[in-house]
């Protein structure tokens, strides 16, 4: 006798029950991975800093200074004029293209720093990864026509009392700022011996992305590019001022949060104290970015929980 075996597919209940098995799995998976990509964007963020960082205190071992807030290109130019900043602080060649050496772009820095103005406009467009949160995927591609390189990140320039108040404005636009980068500190910027309150104390360079058209946050030019105070008393775009760390609005508007520190990392940014570390603070933080954003004020700030 002979026995046939028949061989039993999945029904279509069963092969849908497997599908919808599958398709939880993979809802579980992806933000675990999505996680995982987020957590080696922000480290390698933190690595960004720490560069920028190291690159900040070899700028300082070299000169006895940290590197002028706003650059040395108009002193240049009119080294006889003490307030050449006074009809446009914003002034192009700042701290970022500074420290380009020390951040292996020596030749960047030698062909923008060759003469003005072609030398300078023919090279401020190539992107540098240092500058760049990979969080942020904007900051690496080609700007266009007409538009510098982009930074995430910006020098802090102090507290000012905050508000926005005239005397406040004027502080922070025409200085003297309390900050790490002062912007009247013309031919020399800070030196470590001026922060008093400590250089684990004081922050110097904090996240901000760019805005829309990444128009502001060119690492190239300064005030509102690569410089920001903690609490911001004037803005380009129509963002609630004082500008403070925090959270971004959602839906996501970036030329409504171009006037204060933030980061596209959830919950918070990282920010580079003075002395080289990399801390990752929640916005939770924010009343304590204002004594910690100045370097001699004297306030007792808890950085326990950071």
């Amino acid at each position: 006798m002979s026995y046939s075996r028949i061989r039993r597919g999945f029904t279509l209940v069963e092969l849908l029950v497997v599908i919808a098995i599958i398709g939880i799995l993979v809802g579980l998976l992806l933000p675990a991975v999505q996680a995982a990509r987020e957590a080696a964007r922000r480290m390698q963020c933190s690595n960004n800093l720490k560069q920028i960082g190291l690159a900040l205190h070899n700028h300082h071992d070299a000169f006895k200074a940290l590197p002028p807030a706003r650059g040395t290109l108009l002193i240049q130019i009119y080294p006889n004029n003490p307030n050449w900043w006074t009809p446009n602080p914003t002034t192009y060649r700042g701290w970022m293209c500074e420290i380009l050496p020390y951040i292996e772009q020596n030749n960047l820095k030698d062909r923008m720093f060759a003469g003005w103005s072609a030398p300078f406009f023919n090279n401020y467009t190539t992107p540098v990864s240092t500058y760049a949160c990979p969080s942020d995927g904007r900051t690496l591609n080609a700007p266009a026509s007409g538009n510098g390189a982009a930074t995430s990140y910006l020098g802090v320039t102090g507290w000012n009392s905050g508000g926005t108040s005239s005397a406040n404005f004027n502080a922070q636009y025409f200085g003297p700022s309390d900050g790490v980068f002062n912007v009247n500190a013309i031919r020399k910027g800070v030196r470590f011996a001026e922060i008093t309150d400590g250089l684990s104390q004081t922050l110097a360079v904090g996240e901000r992305p760019p805005d829309r058209q990444m128009y502001w946050g060119w690492y190239s030019v300064s005030d509102y590019d690569s410089l920001l105070s903690v609490s911001q008393a004037y803005s380009f775009h129509s963002c609630t001022l004082p500008g403070i760390f925090r959270a971004p609005m959602m839906p996501l508007n970036y030329d409504r949060e171009a006037c204060h520190f933030w980061s596209l990392h959830p919950g918070g940014g990282n920010w580079l104290m003075a002395d080289g570390s990399v801390n990752f603070m929640s916005y939770s933080s924010a009343t304590i970015t204002f004594g910690l954003a100045t370097r001699g004020n004297g306030e007792v700030v808890d950085t326990s929980s950071l």
